[in-house]
């Protein structure tokens, strides 16, 4: 019955993929660029609770030494249950993580995808709470890393960069190298992120490619620079790779650059500053660029051609182009895509491999880049350099374990770089994009309707389960956090707050979790509070007619609730605490 199955399965894609391949090839694709939706105000990071990842062909040059991909994952809770399983395969690893703490999960051997057909070849991770993931690929010395971005990140339309192969070759070395076809050009890396069966259509010249990816399948192509977009019906991630890149001395390196969807991209950009490479940009349209020393004209849309940047070598350059696009910086054995300025972050978690040559190169705006901190300690430097027509700096820092590294009041870009057989690395873990003066503030705070209505300690209890406390205003800016709240909400009926009497002074305070806080502030409507007898605890109207004003009334009524989790700030799980302050101390900048 199986193979019948399989069998009616497959005529019935069969079928489709016929169908669709009649659809005019001729017709020109209009590719409708978004301004990028994540704007300076907006949130970008890479918490999540589901990531989906493949691991492409690493030859290096010590072929057939046996590879090592693992997956570095840290969680933001305590207590954070996650599993990782092989859609293919029965193996599975589920552990219970703590807190700030990177663990590194090892996969077993024959994991590589090296097929071009479809397979299921896949790595899923999913938690219970929010965790980060990076993926490292290993041979001899050949080494690669990449942030796995969560299902949230990925999307449906992705351009494609021609990057061509025998000319970046031919660029760098002056000669032409002998290779096979196989290791003759890039290879696109396609997962269908969703347990749905996924239209996917490989935009190219002259006859688009139209396939239909199993749940959670991966597919990769060989590309030939033809290659235009990739278009789905659900969402994917999308690689670009390389399994033996050439780099000097007759070795190789291998190469991932997980693409971003198009709806990410951005005009502005904060370019590392890196000896000996390329840059490369990808535009739907005709553009200019400016900045770097770039040189002058109009590039036009899905060009193969590498720019030579000498300014990078003395250091970090901001590059704008008239609409938005991608950029890469290339060399052989590399490739970084520079981060936008539209997903700068205010808290970033570096994790390096080699902890010898681990380097992180901080960008932050001139004004305020004395109060970039490593972990918990300012990042003391004198080696600052200001970023050519830009209001922004950058400084190397010497890396010498896992650090937090973020800022109080404004956003930042962070890349960490390492060495091997040859330069590795790109942007480190983007952690939240929100300034906060106390922190790396991964877990927003929220309010929380609780609907079922309880009495005041029943509510309390229940919010002490699900959140942090019975929320109960502070002070004035809290009390109008609470309103906007409420206003979006439309409710028309009492809430409880956190707010109650003693029973032995009759005193009211504060319950806010487990703490007791005297009154500092309140908000009483008129003739309010009444008598002891008339009630023991408070309440808030959502109406705008009434100024939301607080109402005693008796603690054994049923009244709906409002709950509140305070924000949640990430830390690392050090040792001790005086190993603690040695990490600190010894990640300084640097030249």
């Amino acid at each position: 019955m199986k193979h019948d199955t399989d069998a009616i399965r497959f005529s019935e894609k069969v079928v489709m993929i016929r169908s669709l391949t009649k659809i005019r090839t001729e017709v020109m694709l209009t590719i409708l660029l978004i301004t990028a939706m994540l704007g300076q105000g907006q949130s970008w990071d890479s918490l999540g609770l589901n990531f989906i990842t493949a691991f492409p062909e690493n030859i290096a040059f010590y072929y057939p030494v046996n590879p090592v991909n693992a997956l570095n994952i840290t969680a933001v809770h305590a207590d954070t249950v996650v599993t990782v399983s092989i859609s293919d395969s029965t193996w599975t690893y589920q552990d219970t993580l703590p807190a700030g703490k990177p663990v590194t999960v090892t996969l077993p051997l024959g994991i590589e995808e090296y097929s071009f057909v479809q397979t299921l070849q896949t790595v899923k991770i999913s938690s219970t709470e929010c965790i980060v993931v990076q993926s490292i690929s290993q041979r001899g010395d050949s080494v690669q890393t990449n942030v796995v971005q969560p299902m949230k990140n990925l999307g449906t339309f992705y351009s494609i960069p021609a990057l061509n192969y025998s000319m970046m070759i031919n660029t760098f070395f002056q000669s032409t190298r002998n290779t096979s076809k196989r290791y003759s050009s890039y290879r696109l890396v396609i997962i269908n992120g969703e347990d749905v069966s996924n239209l996917i259509t490989i935009v190219k010249k002259p006859r688009n490619i139209i396939s239909i990816l199993d749940p959670y399948a991966v597919l990769q192509l060989q590309t030939d620079g033809t290659e235009i977009a990739v278009k789905s019906d659900y969402k994917v991630a999308v690689m670009l790779t390389h399994p033996c890149e050439e780099i000097s001395g007759c070795r190789c390196n291998m190469v991932v650059n997980q693409l971003y969807p198009d709806t990410l991209w951005d005009s502005s950009f904060a370019v590392p500053g890196v000896l000996n490479v390329w840059l490369h940009l990808t535009s739907s349209t005709n553009i200019t660029a400016t900045g770097g020393n770039i040189q002058s004209g109009t590039f036009e849309a899905y060009s193969s051609k590498l720019l030579s940047l000498p300014s990078l070598q003395l250091g970090s350059q901001f590059i704008n182009t008239s609409d938005p696009a991608s950029l890469r910086l290339v060399s052989p054995g590399f490739i970084v895509e520079p981060i936008p300025l539209s997903r700068f972050s205010a808290c970033y978690l570096v994790v390096p491999v080699n902890l010898i040559s681990a380097t992180a190169l901080v960008i932050a705006e001139t004004e305020y880049r004395d109060s970039v901190y490593v972990d918990g300690d300012l990042l003391s430097s004198t080696k600052w350099s200001t970023i050519s027509d830009s209001e922004y700096s950058s400084v190397l820092v010497s890396l010498d374990d896992t650090h937090v590294i973020w800022h109080p009041s404004t956003k930042i870009a962070v890349y960490v770089f390492e060495m091997s057989a040859t330069l590795y690395g790109g942007p480190a873990i983007s952690l939240s994009a929100n300034p906060d003066p106390v922190g790396c503030g991964v877990i927003p705070p929220k309010f929380n309707i609780i609907l079922t209505p309880q009495t005041w300690p029943e509510s309390h209890q229940h919010c002490m389960l699900i959140s942090d406390e019975l929320f109960s205003p502070s002070n004035k800016a809290e009390q109008m956090e609470m309103v906007d709240f409420l206003n979006s909400e439309g409710l028309n009926e009492r809430l409880w707050i956190g707010l109650r009497r003693s029973l032995l002074t009759l005193e009211w305070y504060q319950q806010k979790g487990k703490e007791v806080h005297n009154m500092t502030y309140t908000h009483w409507g008129t003739g309010e509070p009444r008598a002891a007898v008339e009630g023991m605890c408070a309440s808030v109207f959502p109406n705008s007619s009434t100024g939301f004003n607080w109402k005693s009334v008796p603690c054994c009524a049923q009244l709906k609730s409002i709950c509140y989790s305070s924000t949640h700030y990430f830390s690392l799980d050090l040792p001790s605490n005086e190993n603690a302050n040695n990490s600190n101390s010894n990640a300084k900048g640097n030249a």
